[in-house]
């Protein structure tokens, strides 16, 4: 299994992008978001994604020199649109501009339509979290993506649907939640379909909704489970009306439906914490909560009780020690793409 630093990884992907027409800057910030999962553990929405945006923007389907633009806007609120441009790129312009508004109004919200994969929403919570403020982050897929089942159905009839709040602690580490409402993303059981590994029981079920733990079968017919039955359902419900319909994106509708779509329809919230409450105060809550909820004692299989968020800083600190590892197929998967540009990677 090799090992990269992020550093190499950085300059080979950023190149590949490059190689692909994508200014500097962009090409970049996509990078750097790509690495940032990797270092935190989701390899779901890693570098396995490379592949996937290569061939997206090989086949003309992001718009490379695309511009955030602003369609209408109040004290508190905007609506934005990224013109078919990359994800990582148009949602962290739509965040910047919710957080500048809730500087000024005490909350800003925006809405985020016509843009690629937006990738991992933990970026973008986060991002308002190192401003000292709340932030949440819900995306659909504009009514393609239908990877999931309702609760006591078979066929899929929604997206993965995910959502992510961060929260400042007063430390280096904000306590942040980034989860999809199924059981597991669709990059996941594609990332470990790339690594030839069998999923958990429990995550999906064939075309004839019997339960199975081969990643193949969600690609000939099959879905994924919602977390936690029917309250997973509920909440991916709401996922998609809110991220799907008031950023215009759309929401699931049309039985057959591509399974990849154009555009994600995003929801970004921000939350000014002084407007409300001193910030050292909220932080001062904040640790004593994770304070006391780590004060359990760890239960049998357990070695500590951990928070949200903290089982991917500690990944995060071990990888910018030692490396990235990556398994070989995976490796094989993501090269490919750098190969046909002549990028080579060296490994630790």
């Amino acid at each position: 299994m090799p090992t990269f630093s992020p550093e190499r990884l950085t300059d080979g992907v950023t190149k590949t992008f490059a190689a692909c027409g994508v200014p500097a800057e962009a090409a970049l910030v996509v990078t750097e978001h790509l690495v940032e999962a990797e270092l935190s553990g989701v390899t779901s929405h890693g570098l396995i994604r490379v592949p996937q945006y290569v061939d997206a923007l090989e086949e003309g389907h992001i718009t490379v020199d695309a511009e955030l633009s602003v369609k209408s806007s109040t004290a508190g609120t905007a609506v934005v649109d990224g013109h078919g441009g990359l994800g990582q790129v148009m949602a962290r312009g739509a965040m910047d501009l919710a957080v500048e508004k809730a500087s000024e109004c005490g909350i800003g919200a925006a809405t985020l339509v016509n843009c690629s994969h937006t990738g991992r929403l933990a970026s973008y919570s986060l991002q308002a979290a190192e401003r000292g403020m709340v932030g949440m982050v819900m995306v659909n897929a504009g009514g393609c993506g239908q990877w999931v089942a309702p609760f006591g159905g078979i066929e899929g009839r929604l997206g993965t649907n995910p959502v992510s709040f961060a929260v400042p602690t007063g430390d280096d580490a904000p306590l942040f939640i980034d989860i999809a409402t199924s059981i597991a993303p669709e990059g996941k059981v594609r990332a470990w379909s790339t690594a030839g590994r069998e999923l958990p029981e429990g995550w999906l079920r064939d075309s004839k909704g019997n339960p199975t733990t081969n990643p193949a079968d969600l690609y000939e017919g099959g879905a994924l489970q919602p977390f936690g039955g029917h309250k997973g359902y509920g909440l991916s419900l709401m996922v998609d009306l809110l991220a799907g319909g008031l950023s215009g994106a759309g929401v699931c509708s049309q039985i057959d439906a591509p399974k990849a779509g154009a555009t994600d329809g995003v929801f970004l919230l921000a939350v000014n914490i002084e407007a409300f409450c001193p910030l050292p105060m909220f932080a001062q809550l904040a640790g004593q909560l994770i304070g006391h909820v780590k004060s359990s004692p760890p239960a049998p299989g357990f070695d500590e009780v951990l928070v949200a968020g903290e089982r991917e800083a500690k990944t995060r600190k071990e990888r910018l020690a030692n490396g990235i590892p990556i398994d070989d197929k995976t490796w094989e998967t993501i090269r490919a793409p750098l190969d046909r540009f002549g990028i080579e990677v060296e490994t630790l």
